[in-house]
C-alpha cells in the first residue's frame, strides 16, 4: 500500500529527513514515533505529494506520489483519508457539511447512502448530536472525532492521523484511539484500510500499533514490533520508549500490556 525509499529533506542546509525508507502492506497499522523536531510530520506531507523530497521516492497504490501524474495523484488522494493535528474542518461549514464535502468529491456514493453514513459515523464517534454545529461550536476533542469520521467517512484504502492526542487529556486520548481503531474495521464490506499514526507520544504509538518506527534527529533509528524495541532495541530507543511508563502504578503498567522483563525490572 505504501513504499518509501530513501527518502531525504533539507532545508538551509539543516536535514530534517535522512534516507528513510520503510513500507506498509495492506491492512497493517503503523506509529511513526519521536520527539518533536525529529521529521514526522515533514514526513506524512512527502508522503501526500504535498512536498517534493531532495531525494528518493514514495508511492501509495503504486503511484509515485511526487513523480506521478496529476491525474493518477488525484486518483489515489480520492482512496487516502487524513485527520489532521488541528482537526482540519471547513469553519464555515456544518459538521454535517463537512463530511458530505469529502463524500462527494472522493467517491461516488449515493445520497441516500452518504446521509445514512455521516449519522452512522457521527453515532459511532458519540456525536449523534452535532450535525448542524460549526466548528467553532465544539470543543478541539469533539473537533478532533468529527476529523476522524470525516477522514473513513469514503471507506479510504489508506489513513494517516497527524498527532491525533495531541493535547488531550487520557481519557478523551484513550476515547480517540479506541474510535480510530473501531472505524477502520466498520466497514465489513471492504478490507481495512492500512493506517499510520503520527505521535510523539509514546503511549498512543503503542495502543494503536503493535509495529513502530521511531525517528530521531531525522533519521529513522528503529523499525519493529514495539515489545521487542522497549526492551532489546538500541539504548537511546529503550530509553525514549520507556521513560513515560517507568513509576506509573502497576496495574495501569499491565494494562498496557507492557513487556514482563520491563515490569520486573522497575517493579
Amino acid at each position: 500500500m505504501i513504499q518509501v525509499n530513501h527518502i531525504s529533506k533539507q532545508y538551509g542546509g539543516k536535514p530534517i529527513l535522512q534516507d528513510i525508507s520503510f513500507s506498509v502492506p495492506p491492512g497493517e497499522k503503523l506509529s511513526i514515533v519521536g520527539p518533536g523536531g525529529c521529521g514526522k510530520t515533514l514526513l506524512l506531507k512527502i508522503l501526500l505529494g504535498l512536498i517534493e523530497p531532495d531525494s528518493g521516492s514514495s508511492s501509495i497504490l503504486g503511484v509515485d506520489m511526487n513523480q506521478g501524474s496529476a491525474t493518477d495523484k488525484a486518483q489515489v488522494r480520492k482512496q487516502i483519508g487524513m485527520a489532521f493535528q488541528q482537526g482540519g474542518l471547513f469553519d464555515f461549514m456544518t459538521v454535517r457539511e463537512n463530511l458530505l464535502f469529502a463524500i462527494e468529491h472522493m467517491t461516488s456514493m449515493d445520497p441516500k447512502l452518504a446521509q445514512s453514513t455521516i449519522d452512522a459515523l457521527l453515532t459511532a464517534v458519540k456525536l449523534p448530536h452535532v450535525h448542524s454545529m460549526f466548528p467553532y461550536e465544539l470543543s478541539g476533542g469533539m473537533q478532533r472525532r468529527v476529523g476522524i469520521a470525516r477522514a473513513l467517512c469514503t471507506h479510504p484504502q489508506v489513513a494517516f492521523f497527524d498527532e491525533p492526542t495531541a493535547g488531550l487529556d487520557p481519557v478523551t486520548s484513550t476515547i480517540i484511539l479506541n474510535m480510530i481503531l473501531a472505524l477502520g474495521k466498520q466497514n465489513k464490506d471492504t478490507p481495512s484500510p492500512s493506517m499510520i499514526v503520527v505521535t510523539s507520544n509514546v503511549e498512543t504509538a503503542i495502543r494503536f500499533a503493535d509495529r513502530i518506527l521511531v525517528m530521531q534527529e531525522s533519521r529513522v533509528v528503529a523499525d519493529g514490533p514495539w515489545r521487542e524495541l522497549f526492551v532489546s532495541g538500541p539504548e537511546w530507543v529503550q530509553h525514549f520508549l520507556q521513560v513515560r511508563f517507568i513509576g506509573l502504578d502497576l496495574e495501569y503498567a499491565k494494562g498496557l500490556d507492557l513487556p514482563d522483563a520491563f515490569l520486573r525490572k522497575h517493579w
